[in-house]
């Protein structure tokens, strides 16, 4: 399908009201919309915490527990700076300077990821078609899972509930090493098809290739220990990544109470696009400033997917003008508990398991 079709936004509905009140809130606040000093004092934390991790890794000696423990650490940083920088700059949205998003993009090149890819699915895919079957590409992850009444159900779904609670912490080290590649090789991405300059292919490839040389290589030629202790200490740092992204990244749009779309045979779509954004994204934890701090505003997806062109630090302000508004429209404004958003999710797993399309 190669159009999808939006019911107009009421001039007084919804969405329209809510711009319009947010625009306010950030012109009598005198608000830029991007990173404030604080976003970029924390990205460098983050950044800094691993850099510092990586070089203590090769320059003290340590009993293999601590070793394993701080690769984990390690890939928990990550995360967490590629959480407060990568996604930003996707959306251009971490500075003003459209040159400065770019390279701040790159540093998912640096850890393992590709940056021109991410933004390229992220925006083109996901944030247009927000769980749009067949458009929205974060809803066919793998056939392992099936989150949605619209994918065709296979024998190992009966027991996806307790098998995905293995994989998922491993889902950063698929990533890293293959599902890069394997939308590289996608012919369509929501509706686009897909081009990528021959320059992207190379830059994957030497930078996959510098990231496995910095991790494994290095360490493999300065540290005095076996290889299978860099190789299970590698692997160690993506189950922290990952772990950090099962909390983060699960709960925003799959969880029980989820809505997932279906167009009309012509491209139809029953509702605004601002409402389609409320009904298909879910918060968790809005009111933490732990969570938003250290999530970097992924727990305010509700704002972010209405408002993307904002950075993630102005989400809490942004949230609390959507809950409002929402609740004024007769629109209902969803959210979980961080650890109830990943159970939620774990009962649309099993409800899906039994399922059959």
């Amino acid at each position: 399908m190669d159009r999808i079709r939006f019911q107009p936004e009421p001039a007084n509905g919804f969405y329209n009201t809510l711009k319009c009140r947010v625009n306010a809130h950030f012109e009598q606040q005198a608000l830029p919309r991007y990173a404030t000093a604080g976003a970029v004092g924390k990205a460098i934390l983050f950044a800094g915490l691993f850099a510092a991790s990586y070089a203590t890794l090769l320059l003290v000696a340590m009993p293999l527990g601590p070793f394993l423990l701080l690769w984990f650490a390690m890939g928990v940083f990550i995360i967490l700076a590629a959480m407060s920088i990568v996604h930003d700059a996707a959306h251009g949205v971490f500075s003003a300077r459209p040159w400065v998003n770019m390279v701040l993009l790159r540093f998912a090149n640096l850890v393992g990821g590709d940056g021109y890819m991410y933004k390229y699915k992220h925006t083109v895919s996901h944030h247009a078609y927000t769980n749009i079957q067949g458009l929205d590409i974060d809803l066919e992850q793998s056939t392992m899972v099936r989150v949605t009444p619209f994918t065709a159900s296979r024998s190992e779904h009966q027991y996806q509930h307790r098998y995905m609670r293995v994989l998922y912490p491993f889902y950063i080290l698929f990533w890293v090493l293959f599902r890069d590649f394997k939308y590289y090789q996608r012919e369509k991405i929501g509706p686009v098809t897909a081009h990528h300059p021959v320059v992207q292919w190379v830059t994957l490839f030497a930078t996959k290739a510098f990231y496995f040389f910095y991790m494994l290589v290095v360490p493999a030629l300065v540290l005095p220990v076996a290889f299978w202790q860099i190789a299970a200490g590698f692997v160690c740092m993506h189950l922290g990544s990952g772990v950090v992204a099962m909390f983060a990244l699960l709960a925003n749009h799959a969880v029980e109470d989820s809505v997932f779309v279906v167009p009309d045979p012509d491209g139809r779509i029953h509702c605004s696009w601002g409402e389609h954004q409320l009904r298909t994204t879910d918060d968790y934890s809005p009111d933490s400033q732990i969570i938003s701090f250290l999530f970097s505003g992924l727990n305010h997806h509700v704002a972010h997917h209405l408002f993307p062109r904002y950075c993630h630090v102005h989400y809490p302000a942004i949230t609390k003008i959507v809950r409002a508004t929402a609740e004024e429209f007769g629109l209902r404004y969803r959210y979980n508990s961080l650890f109830g958003a990943l159970s939620s999710h774990f009962r649309l797993l099993k409800k899906m398991s039994t399922a059959r399309r």
